[in-house]
């Protein structure tokens, strides 16, 4: 059994770079080793929320798409 993450983002509705906006913002105060989820719709998260986090040193853990939905596991560096 997986552990719930930390923090939950729902950015469907938004396109990129939203979803990372608010995934940075929800971050502020987290500490690292923690796991943040972000659930968007729109799929250029496939291509960007990677690229960002690499950039800012995070790992994706996972990234799942059902249907329109697509979750991310995110562990915050």
């Amino acid at each position: 059994m997986t552990a719930p993450p930390h923090r939950t983002v729902d950015a469907r509705g938004t396109r990129c770079p939203v979803p990372m906006e608010m995934a940075a913002d929800a971050m502020a105060g987290m500490r690292s080793g923690e796991v943040i989820e972000v659930v968007a719709d729109d799929p250029m998260v496939f291509l960007d929320l990677p690229d960002w986090c690499a950039l800012h040193g995070h790992d994706v853990l996972s990234m799942e798409q059902r249907r329109d939905v697509i979750t991310t596991l995110i562990g915050v560096a």
